[in-house]
């Protein structure tokens, strides 16, 4: 078994980790499925959807600082409440990811098709989940370097976007405000809530950051102020410039949301934007499921050969391939909005878990955010269609199987372990 990599990650490496895993296909393609729930009170969804984050990203930094090794939420649970309440979130997690990784994956194909128009959407799925992980087999430093050049350009992307569709504002695209009223806003809240999924990816590769108690904690909150100044920019140049009702039809909201208002040229633009985004998403997603399988199966949660790896580095070869292949095979069995819903309920309830451990944990008013935090997250939760419940429970009960049967074959052959 390889040892873990030498950190070599600074700050700014770490906060375009996290913005690579959070400006993606949330602001890119699922714009489009909020805009449909919301109307344009599309706007205060964010703003909620962001509120939310920043309680979870509160407890989520001072448990970082706390326990600044990589795992993330899996480490926090396991830690503060028991090893199998931390192995269940960890299960959820690196599910949510998976469906993270496919739902970027399918947003991919759909931009790659704009450029391509005969191109199957499945082409771009398959090339983008190839590319992802042999960028990630070369190693944590060369994939990081090639997300912060990503991440920069789609950030200008996003702030030409921006300033194009302000000069196109309208506001009667904002009457009414709340169509669907409160019960919409908050589903919009629900289903962006996806787009700002990546902020703790962070901490799961803290072992491969320098200075990790400080600097995982930071990049997590200066990741959620970045992106929701973005986000709320965004969101009201579109519905402004566009309307929500052609957002909400869309697969590719932006750059459709350019043609209507006659800019062809940026529409072409904002798409290599979104290819970017769903790129650097997919990048990042390998990265975070292939680090938390590796620490999860060096503690014999999961099968000890999936934390071997090959070569001089120390990447987790078999969990990189893994996480790929399972990538591969949801992005090509369900559609983008389904896809999108599931993985919102496994954020959700991981998040909450999250935020359980801090209030198991903190003392005094630093209990209240993370109390608040979990509050939310169950409200949100209880917004999201039905399909993300039954699946969200199926995988529930799926890991607390496998738990179980994996604690007795270790009581059996508590040597071997699982192998």
């Amino acid at each position: 078994m390889s040892g873990i990599e030498t950190p070599r990650l600074s700050l700014f490496d770490a906060v375009n980790i996290a913005l690579g895993s959070i400006i993606g296909a949330g602001i890119f393609v699922i714009l489009g499925a909020a805009a449909a729930v919301a109307g344009p009170a599309l706007i205060a969804s964010v703003f909620i959807a962001a509120l939310v984050s920043l309680l979870t990203g509160l407890s989520a930094a001072e448990l970082s600082r706390r326990y600044p090794r990589s795992g993330g939420v899996y480490v926090f649970a396991r830690e503060t409440i028991s090893g199998f309440s931390g192995f269940l979130v960890g299960w959820v997690w690196l599910f949510s990811n998976i469906v993270t990784g496919a739902t970027v994956a399918v947003g991919f194909g759909h931009y790659l098709a704009y450029f391509f128009p005969g191109l199957p959407t499945g082409a771009g799925i398959a090339f983008v989940v190839a590319a992802t992980v042999l960028i990630n087999l070369l190693g944590s430093k060369e994939s990081s370097l090639l997300n912060n050049a990503l991440v920069l350009f789609k950030i200008v992307i996003l702030l030409f976007f921006s300033a194009a569709a302000l000069l196109h504002f309208r506001a009667a695209n904002f009457r009414p405000f709340m169509p669907f009223g409160l019960n919409g806003v908050w589903a919009g809240a629900a289903t962006i809530f996806f787009a700002y999924s990546g902020f703790a990816r962070v901490a799961i590769v803290a072992d491969e950051i320098k200075d990790p108690r400080k600097n995982v904690p930071r990049a997590t909150l200066l990741s959620i102020f970045i992106s929701t100044a973005i986000y709320l920019l965004v969101a009201a140049a579109a519905v402004g410039g566009a309307g929500s009702g052609l957002l909400a039809g869309s697969g590719s909201p932006l750059a459709d949301a350019m043609v209507s208002m006659g800019l062809g040229f940026g529409a072409g633009l904002v798409a290599l934007g979104g290819l970017a985004a769903t790129g650097t998403v997919s990048l990042a997603s390998i990265l975070g499921i292939s680090r938390l399988a590796q620490v999860m199966a060096r503690d014999r949660d999961l099968p000890e050969f999936i934390a071997r790896g090959g070569g001089k580095g120390a990447v987790p070869r078999n969990a990189i391939l893994l996480a790929g292949a399972a990538t591969l095979v949801l992005a090509f069995s369900a559609d983008l909005p389904h896809i999108a819903y599931i993985s919102s309920f496994s954020l959700l309830l991981y998040y909450a878990a999250m935020n359980l451990s801090g209030v198991k944990v903190f003392k005094g008013r630093a209990r209240i955010p993370a109390g608040l935090g979990f509050l939310s997250c169950l409200v949100l939760m209880a917004h999201l269609p039905k399909i993300s419940w039954i699946v969200g429970v199926a995988v529930l009960t799926a890991g607390a199987i496998y738990f179980f049967l994996a604690a007795n074959r270790r009581r059996q052959n508590p040597i071997a372990g699982i192998r």
